[in-house]
């Protein structure tokens, strides 16, 4: 029997002779489905780690807005069309 949700009534069905039976939204949450993949079949994609909140370095800081003027000086020349004034 699988829990089924129509028009906002909730359902156990029977996959294999499509018996239905209603019940009330309260016993939903007893009725979960789960699996288990076999050890050889899983692939492991990527690990999520958790985020390090750290302050930057006042050396880091100051390298940080020299990029920024090198940045912004470059994109002005590109945005005049290479012209120096």
């Amino acid at each position: 029997m699988v829990p089924t949700k129509e028009s906002d009534k909730y359902f156990l069905k029977c996959t294999k002779c499509g018996y239905v039976i209603e019940i009330r939204k309260d016993d939903t949450k007893s009725y979960r489905m789960g699996y288990e993949v076999e050890e050889e079949k899983r692939i492991v994609t990527a690990k999520a780690t958790r985020g390090v909140r750290r302050a930057i370095t006042p050396e880091e800081r100051e390298l940080l807005q020299e990029y920024y003027e090198v940045f912004l000086e470059s994109f002005e020349s590109e945005e005049s069309g290479g012209e120096s004034e």
